[in-house]
């Protein structure tokens, strides 16, 4: 199929054939596939579970299927939006390898086919047609058991006990923003804590390599005096992994940022977390008149100064030593000799 299109997108360039016509043949082979599909392909159908909302406490979850994976969502949803009884609420589930229980034993091997043998003939097995079902976490207190042929097969099981997601012993965090818990979870980018009172809070904190949680973040700081490249948008400043950073107010339709100065920290002084009140009170301008940047050093995990002329490094930078700003000069050193040699940074 590829190929063909291909060629037939050649021959368009080339004008020998009409990109409408092309088109038109195409559509009259796909249009006749998606009439057979509508009609014989398999509905992707929830399937209720036994387990309650936790957010309207009237109806069941039903087990959903999306490109994005399975979860739960209220069956609710499926009521007018104007009725009292309408409720939208979801729940991201965790696979079920990725959780233990709490008095699992450290260390255990779980890499070697005898782990996964035993893992298999552990696996529950559907009450309805006896096939091996595939475990998923929903919280800290249940593991849902899904029959493998789901959706075609409605079985379910619910298992009560006490979970946990594997490489985390720390203790339960608390959410920064409205004091409830925080339950670790799975998603595209890796393990992290998401606030139990989503969606209401949607506050989550990433799990650090080391163990532990990833600070918490600031709420973001409008500066509608900073405008973007394309004249509408302004800046805002974020506080990232990577540390403070100016992003466009229209993210993601504009995908610009750069790092604050410190004279953009100065004007919005009342608005910085505490945390951020000594990159607010360095100086904004080098020895020789430059603009001074806020930057984040991967290696120390740390913020410093640096200064930029004409959007070029200065070579001017300094970093926080015992609670004052101290100038390092950059290494240099010498290349060639006699006349025309030049000093370059070391380790070029």
């Amino acid at each position: 199929f590829t190929a063909g299109m291909e060629e037939d997108l050649d021959e368009i360039a080339e004008h020998k054939a009409q990109w409408k016509d092309v088109l038109d043949e195409f559509y009259k082979g796909f249009k006749a596939k998606l009439e057979v599909a509508s009609k014989t392909m398999r509905q992707n159908t929830p399937v209720p579970t036994q387990i309650i909302c936790p957010k309207c406490g009237k109806h069941p979850l039903a087990i959903r299927t999306a490109k994005t994976g399975v979860f739960l969502s209220c069956t609710g949803y499926n009521l007018d939006k104007k009725d009292e009884a309408y409720c939208a609420h979801t729940v991201n589930l965790v696979p079920g390898e990725e959780a233990e229980e709490v008095a699992h034993k450290a260390g255990e091997d779980e890499e070697t086919s005898e782990a996964e043998t035993r893992r298999f003939i552990q696996k529950k097995r559907c009450p309805i047609c006896k096939t091996a079902m595939d475990a998923w976490l929903v919280d800290e207190t249940k593991k849902l058991h899904i029959c493998g042929k789901n959706p075609d097969c409605a079985g379910s099981l619910v298992e009560a006990g006490h979970f946990k997601l594997k490489g985390y012993d720390g203790p339960i965090i608390e959410c920064d923003r409205c004091a409830k818990p925080m339950q670790l979870k799975t998603g595209r980018f890796g393990k992290y804590f998401g606030c139990t009172g989503y969606p209401d809070c949607k506050n989550t904190r990433k799990l650090l390599r080391n163990g532990q949680a990833a600070p918490p973040k600031c709420d973001p700081i409008p500066m509608p005096e900073l405008l973007c490249s394309d004249g509408k948008s302004f800046f805002v400043l974020r506080d990232g992994m990577l540390g403070l950073f100016l992003a466009a107010s229209s993210y993601p339709r504009l995908r610009e940022t750069r790092p604050p100065k410190v004279e953009d920290l100065i004007r919005h002084r009342e608005q910085l977390d505490p945390k951020f009140q000594y990159l607010a009170n360095a100086t904004p301008t080098d020895p020789k008149g430059n603009p001074v940047l806020v930057r984040f050093s991967r290696k120390t995990k740390e913020h410093y100064l640096a200064s930029e002329k004409d959007g070029e490094p200065s070579g001017w930078a300094a970093f926080l030593v015992d609670g004052k700003w101290v100038v390092k000069e950059p290494e240099v050193e010498e290349r060639g000799r006699g006349r025309g040699k030049r000093k370059e940074p070391a380790g070029k």
